[in-house]
């Protein structure tokens, strides 16, 4: 019998999960100064977080690759972000890195 649970649980989901689609805006590529933005290697991990303390959402974005950070900082506002060119995360003195394994 509990061979049949995650098959139920799929069915279930199907529909909500096509209704969120159908919510969801078109995606866009993300722009910084200007130029679309690009990770060196690998894939990129996206995420919004206040970094600098200043009450706007920066961009985040790290990297499968070489387990590095990207830093954009958000230069418009709260309801119209914008970003400057990147910095790496910094830890020491060092690009902070996350291993891989």
């Amino acid at each position: 019998m509990t061979r049949w649970i995650p098959l139920m649980v799929l069915a279930l989901a199907l529909p909500v999960s096509a209704q969120f689609a159908e919510d969801l805006e078109k995606p866009v590529r993300i722009q910084a100064d200007g130029k679309a933005i690009n990770v060196d290697i690998g894939h990129a991990a996206p995420c919004m977080a206040d970094f600098d303390g200043d009450g706007l959402q920066d961009l985040l974005v790290g990297q499968f690759g070489s387990g590095k950070l990207r830093i954009y900082k958000n230069v418009g506002t709260r309801t119209e972000p914008r970003f400057s060119g990147y910095t790496w995360f910094q830890a020491g003195g060092k690009d902070g890195r996350v291993p891989a394994s």
